[in-house]
């Protein structure tokens, strides 16, 4: 199968050598291409960069942090295609051995937060997939690919929640097997192993301020219930943050950022709903079915319990 599939790689701007790297390599490998965005665009624009180039039926979108077991992307490819869905997520395993990272997750929680399944929970028919979408690529360009305006972070959630509002479908996939060292970009130490709890202050503000914009921009009405949830609990993080590292600037520039950038961009998100609206096949009601009663990121907080209170880095 391999001689049926494009690599493509998009680079933002590497300052360590990988880029040199992947030009070298992708030199001596057939059906590949290197891409250079020219700058630090985010990861949106890399993908959308990379979709514009590439020739074939199916996307793939993984990230640098990843390696794939040999049948990853034929479990993903022959699964869809029984199935006649136009999306697929894998089964995500930490970088270094076999233990589960994560699945796809099965819904989403009052904060618009993505929920994870329980113990020996079916996520066949998932919600989302985290991060590593198999997606047919017509579909990708019919629901508007990437927000550019994320940067990173959050767009799983918001690419399948345009996924279902068009009438498509997506599975996920316990075959397809992909192992993820995670968190790389924030927390480097360690090397395939996460040795701390450690976060930054752009990756909160992109991260809250990405969660708001994927519930104005998707939710037609009452899903729209989900904001004041939603900044509630960005409020909260911000209060325990201080607590935690008495820094007001650190909550001005992550928190209360997030929430006031969200408002700045309320043009962005208008044109975004207009567009939305005008392919959407599924409302709200329909899409209540995925709503659970949980706290979708509780992972973090026992994530806090076990190795503390993260390190931030500005």
């Amino acid at each position: 199968m391999f001689e049926r599939i494009e690599i493509i790689i998009a680079d933002n701007a590497s300052q360590d050598g990988s880029d040199q790297l992947a030009r070298e390599l992708t030199s001596t490998w057939s059906n590949s291409l290197f891409i250079s965005t020219g700058g630090d665009h985010g990861f949106c624009v890399g993908v959308n960069r990379a979709a514009a180039a590439a020739r074939g039926e199916y996307l793939h979108i993984i990230n640098p942090d990843t390696w794939l077991e040999p049948d990853c992307i034929e479990q993903l490819y022959q699964s869809v295609k029984t199935a006649k869905v136009g999306a697929a997520g894998p089964f995500i395993l930490n970088y270094d051995d076999d233990s589960p990272q994560s699945q796809c997750p099965v819904g989403f929680d009052i904060f618009g937060d993505f929920v994870l399944p329980r113990k020996n929970e079916d996520w066949r028919k998932p919600f989302c997939a985290v991060g590593f979408f198999f997606i047919r690529r017509e579909l990708f360009f019919q629901i508007g690919q990437l927000d550019e305006v994320h940067f990173m972070y959050g767009e799983e959630m918001d690419l399948s929640w345009r996924i279902w509002i068009v009438g498509e479908s997506m599975i996920g996939v316990p075959e397809a097997k992909i192992h993820h060292r995670g968190a790389v970009g924030v927390n480097p130490d360690g090397g395939v192993t996460m040795a701390e709890n450690r976060t930054s202050g752009r990756k909160r503000f992109l991260a809250n301020r990405n969660r708001l914009l994927i519930i104005s921009k998707n939710a037609q009405h009452i899903l729209l219930l989900m904001l004041p949830p939603c900044a509630a609990l960005i409020l909260l993080e911000a209060l325990v943050t201080l607590v935690m590292t008495r820094s007001w600037s650190l909550i001005r520039e992550t928190q209360l950022a997030a929430m006031s950038d969200c408002w700045r961009l309320r043009a962005h998100i208008f044109k975004q709903r207009c567009r939305i609206k005008a392919i959407r096949q599924r409302g709200d009601f329909w899409l209540l079915r995925f709503f659970r009663f949980g706290f979708g990121r509780s992972n973090e907080v026992k994530d806090i319990l076990r190795r503390g209170f993260p390190k931030i880095t500005r």
